[in-house]
């Protein structure tokens, strides 16, 4: 007598958001062998450049150096070609195309870098020459069209050129395996060359609206989620997994983004560049005064807006990057009601640990209940998804 097994494959349920960089054990597994080989490949790489014996710095010695972050990189790019491409093993890509693009973008700055000494025959001296004539001056537009008018074209756009040096490499592994994290470091790139492009263009409107310009970097990366979501609102195929990541790096960079707006304004003044401290986020969230606790409310609002627009496009992206900030930013907001560090650290885990628990317990409910007024058909459908019928 034959004895017949049904074995569930998976405890998820229709509704629930699938990880957009894990598929199983296999992949954590691969993922270790993946770290160790590469760890071996730099360690590797130092002793050949111990062995060379060239002195450090010299045009030898930096040939021999890129010639084996090259190396690395190729072997990232053929590794991926098997583990990425054949298998789809989407933990190992991430590493992968995290050392790719890193090697690859490292390699062709360097390149610039040689065709500035070599090719337009810019040295040290020649670009110290350059600010020669603003020392002493304040930061200004004045200050700032002179330096323009003394720099050649090749080294004015060397903001775009790095941008290009990050979006090159990882828009060309996207293209090539499809793999959902290359796509958000792609989106990443994209407005990342832009505002570098901005920056050439006029860097001292950039500097001056630098507050404004992020906020509207990091709504552009939650549009770009929002766009490639409701081309798979089903959150089923790879097109989710890359509105995942734009979603993922949106988040920091918008709250970071907000929190500037609230302690400096949409704009900087000329008279802040004299004192840089006063400009410093970190160090204003991490004094103990009015500030603080102002910055900290403020971060609590907008992630609470995280997570209702969360809760809305079915996406638990946006509040997984703001837990860190949201901690600290409780923390802080507790603190000012003199309790001790013990209770302050007690507090803070409990509140946020409380509220991440409440919404996964009750996060289809609250949609469901969210979602009444909007219709569960059409272009406004496809941007916040229906919860499925089936609830476990």
């Amino acid at each position: 007598m034959t004895e017949t097994r049904q074995v569930q494959a998976s405890s998820a349920r229709a509704q629930d958001e699938m990880l957009p960089f894990l598929n199983n054990f296999h992949d954590i597994f691969t993922t270790i062998g993946v770290v160790i080989l590469l760890a071996g490949l730099g360690v590797g790489a130092g002793q050949v450049m111990t062995g060379l014996g060239l002195e450090e710095g010299e045009q030898g010695w930096q040939n021999a150096l890129m010639a084996l972050v090259g190396g690395i990189g190729l072997f990232a790019w053929l590794l991926s070609a098997l583990l990425v491409g054949k298998q789809r093993r989407i933990l190992p890509g991430i590493v992968l195309a995290t050392v790719f693009g890193i090697a690859t973008g490292v390699v062709l700055l360097w390149g610039y870098a040689q065709f500035l000494v070599h090719g337009a025959g810019l040295d040290e001296a020649a670009l110290e020459r350059t600010f020669d004539g603003v020392d002493g001056m304040a930061f200004g537009r004045e200050a700032v069209a002179l330096v323009l008018a003394q720099l050649p074209i090749t080294i004015r756009v060397m903001p775009v050129i790095a941008g290009l040096a990050f979006l090159l490499p990882v828009t060309a592994y996207y293209l090539s395996f499809r793999l959902p994290f290359a796509g958000g470091l792609m989106g990443l790139g994209v407005v990342l060359t832009a505002v570098m492009t901005l920056l050439v263009v006029d860097p001292y409107l950039v500097v001056i609206n630098a507050p404004a310009i992020n906020v509207m970097v990091g709504l552009a990366l939650l549009l770009g989620g929002i766009l490639f979501d409701m081309r798979d609102p089903g959150r089923e195929t790879r097109l989710s997994g890359t509105a995942f990541w734009l979603h993922f790096f949106a988040a920091p960079i918008l709250l970071g983004a907000v929190l500037n707006v609230t302690q400096i304004g949409w704009t900087l003044q000329e008279s802040d560049f004299a004192d840089p401290q006063s400009v410093n986020l970190f160090a204003a969230m991490a004094s103990d005064s009015a500030e603080a606790f102002r910055l900290a409310v403020t971060a609590l609002v907008v992630i609470g807006l995280f997570a209702l627009v969360s809760l809305l496009i079915n996406r638990r992206a946006l509040i997984v990057s703001g837990l860190v900030t949201a901690g600290v930013s409780i923390g802080a907001i507790v603190n000012a009601s003199d309790l001790g560090a013990g209770a302050v650290v007690a507090v803070t885990l409990l509140v946020l640990g409380g509220v991440v628990v409440l919404l996964g317990a009750a996060w289809n409910p609250v949609r469901r209940l969210l979602l009444l007024p909007i219709p569960q058909a059409g272009p406004l459908a496809r941007i916040f998804p229906p919860v499925s019928a089936v609830e476990g």
